[in-house]
């Protein structure tokens, strides 16, 4: 369908799929095409006329990209699954995830936006990716030559760069639940509670056998170009016993992990702070969450 823009400009092409086959097949004949569903970001670089694709692949109608479920104990969610319907789910299944989604945008944007839009879009900000590293998200690809599994944590190659092939869409999600001998916190911090890009997120899970850490997994945005899964702290956190001093010195080892900037939001050396501090901020919380 061609829709006419003013006369100086080129007519744009939208191109509206019914069904997932039909996407997969307008995705390897426009390679280059804008993907929108909610289109909370793409809409807004159009109004302020920072792009103007020539073609846009539409997955509104693709109602197979819609659904979210769980699966045992897995969270499988569309691409296009907007976050009120994820923010329903969440609030049983996953209340840590449920709280960053409660202040995910506004209502309207969640009701729009999408978790495949998020995940796409790449943000080292994004509220949703710490979530999804350490819960060790897998992320479904489907091209006309087939379909394909890539954990989240290995999808991202430096900034806005993926393991995606041209003629590739994200269709699916899927997210692990924590089991009951885990510990999950998720962080954000920013200038106001509701309605504002973040200065810091965080993601910090941990499995426990008694006192003793038996695993971790850690994710931080918005201090380097991409989310960063923090390596060597978790290696060092594994076989430590979960107390204070041990969460101090996890701080300590995660400064040297990370790269900040300073921007508008925070410094740099605040970012550090954060990244620090958050250790014992999971660590006081667990303490008060178990008397």
């Amino acid at each position: 369908m061609l829709a006419a823009g003013p006369s100086s400009l080129a007519p744009q092409l939208a191109l509206c799929p019914r069904t997932l086959d039909e996407a997969i097949a307008y995705r390897q004949q426009y390679p280059k095409a804008k993907i929108v569903a909610g289109a909370t970001d793409v809409g807004v670089q159009i109004n302020k006329g920072l792009i103007r694709p020539d073609v846009f692949l539409d997955l509104n109608r693709v109602a197979e990209l819609a659904d979210v479920t769980v699966e045992g104990k897995t969270i499988v969610a569309g691409a296009r699954a907007s976050w009120t319907s994820l923010l329903k789910l969440c609030q049983e299944e996953a209340p840590q995830f449920a709280e960053i989604l409660e202040v995910f945008g506004s209502p309207q944007i969640r009701h729009v936006g999408t978790i495949g839009g998020n995940i796409m879009n790449a943000s080292p900000i994004a509220d949703s990716l710490p979530f999804l590293f350490v819960a060790e998200a897998e992320l479904g690809l489907a091209s006309t030559a087939g379909r394909r599994s890539v954990n989240i944590n290995q999808f991202y190659s430096g900034y806005k760069q993926f393991d995606l092939r041209p003629d590739e869409l994200l269709t699916r999600v899927r997210i692990p639940l924590p089991g009951h001998a885990e510990l999950l916190r998720l962080f954000k911090v920013s200038r106001r509670k509701d309605l504002d890009i973040s200065t810091f997120t965080g993601a910090i899970r941990i499995k426990l056998d008694g006192e003793t850490i038996t695993d971790a997994a850690i994710a931080f945005g918005a201090v380097g170009p991409t989310i960063i899964r923090l390596r060597k702290t978790e290696s060092f956190l594994r076989g430590e016993v979960f107390s204070e001093e041990t969460m101090q010195t996890a701080g300590e080892i995660a400064v040297d992990e990370i790269t900040p900037i300073s921007d508008v939001r925070g410094s740099k050396e605040y970012r550090y702070q954060l990244a620090k501090n958050v250790f014992l901020k999971f660590y006081w919380e667990q303490q008060s969450a178990t008397v």
